[in-house]
């Protein structure tokens, strides 16, 4: 962005901890109001986030975009100021894993409210009129209920406006690796975008990744250097453990230097935070020592013969435990960590991975803080969208 011009504006909705927001202002803009009903996600971005003027802990089926338009603006009847919407509405309702039991997909389809939730995200979208919004979700937005809500969600989004006779948009998908944005884990996300129609020659390719992300990361560049934990160990604060991080960099040839300076920020970090390993029980444990790095506990069975202590139904939980690898990137970070991590196994230590690793994983800075409670910090770091990804955004319309 050339120097001299205000910077851009956002506004975040479905705004969780602050993922998205973070992303937006690495990319220079300026975040004018992010909007989440979640009390504790609302708390962590008002935590982290001193300088966003309005961070509501709001119900947006209620809270329309007229009360936002007059917070930010009061007394004037304009839309002032709103470059681009972003959000990532609650995916629960299109989750590939709730296809299992038939609850989002299939005969057996369960009634979600959240899967109509991106009607709130257009409604601000349509009062706001923004030149670019983004709207962030998880793979099963293609496939569930037979695609219907993914066509809606294309359709709808290229009518608002057109009715009061404004622009209305050019509406695409396209799916994001976030590992080649420099995240260090397999996933993919379906973002939506729509571009408002009187910006000519304009259609946002594939995102590249920000100028200081490493590409293709691996998991150790990421979490390589914090110290090592016990199950059932650690402090909520404490400080780093510096010899083992220098002995890190200088195995890693510059990519973990890269990640953890330009990424996590460490030098903008006074402690460690986050760093405490789940109580894990013997027969887990036991089970853990069973795998080799890599290795999920369906591999084991079927190609070394091991059999686990944990009762395995062989039809359901054949990968019930997954012991990460060091030189790739880990799986995908998910808000189940706050009920179940054995799929989350640490690559050197015999425990799953902290709220710290977890949230250096999804690229979030060493700075953020997050709830004291352990369960709470997965559940928000596991339904963030990276930071990287959101940094990848900013349209070269805007340049």
């Amino acid at each position: 962005m050339s120097g001299g011009r205000p910077p851009l504006t956002c506004i975040d909705l479905f705004c969780g901890c602050g993922g998205f927001s973070l992303g937006m202002q690495r990319a220079g803009f300026a975040v004018l109001a992010a909007i989440d009903f979640n009390a504790e996600a609302i708390a962590t971005f008002d935590r982290n986030f001193p300088d966003v003027p309005f961070i509501l802990h709001k119900d947006l089926t209620t809270f329309g975009p007229e009360k936002l338009a007059e917070l930010i603006w009061p007394g004037s009847s304009a839309r002032l100021g709103v470059d681009v919407i972003v959000g990532g509405p609650p995916c629960q309702g299109f989750s590939k894993v709730r296809r299992v039991d038939g609850a989002n997909s299939g005969p057996r389809l369960i009634a979600d409210p959240r899967r109509h939730l991106y009607r709130e995200f257009l409604r601000y979208v349509g009062f706001f009129q923004p030149r670019i919004f983004v709207m962030e979700n998880v793979l099963g937005l293609r496939s569930a209920v037979g695609g219907a809500y993914f066509t809606a969600v294309q359709k709808e989004a290229r009518a608002l406006g057109r009715a009061q006779g404004r622009p209305g948009y050019r509406v695409h998908s396209q799916v994001e690796d976030a590992w080649e944005l420099g995240v260090p884990q397999k996933r993919h996300r379906q973002l939506i975008i729509g571009v408002r129609s009187d910006l000519p020659g304009y259609f946002l390719p594939e995102l590249q990744h920000a100028p200081h992300a490493v590409p293709r990361p691996c998991l150790w560049d990421a979490i390589g250097d914090l110290p090592i934990l016990r199950a059932g160990s650690g402090e909520q604060e404490r400080d780093y453990d510096l010899i083992r991080r220098v002995e890190h960099v200088e195995h890693q040839e510059g990519s973990a230097l890269r990640y953890l300076c330009n990424v996590l920020e460490i030098d903008r970090a006074k402690k460690l935070t986050s760093h405490v390993a789940r109580h894990h029980s013997e027969r887990d444990l036991r089970d853990f020592a069973r795998l080799r790095e890599g290795e999920t506990s369906a591999t084991a069975m079927r190609v070394r013969g091991v059999e686990f202590e944990f009762p395995y139904d062989k039809s359901s939980f054949k990968d019930r435990y997954t012991w990460q690898g060091r030189w790739h990137p880990c799986s995908t970070i998910v808000a189940h960590l706050s009920k179940d991590d054995l799929m989350f196994i640490h690559p050197t230590q015999n425990r799953s991975l902290t709220a710290r690793e977890a949230a250096r994983i999804q690229s979030f800075p060493d700075w953020f803080r997050f709830s004291q409670s352990r369960t709470q910090a997965y559940r928000l770091i596991g339904n963030a969208v990276p930071p990287l990804v959101a940094e990848g955004i900013e349209p070269p319309v805007f340049n």
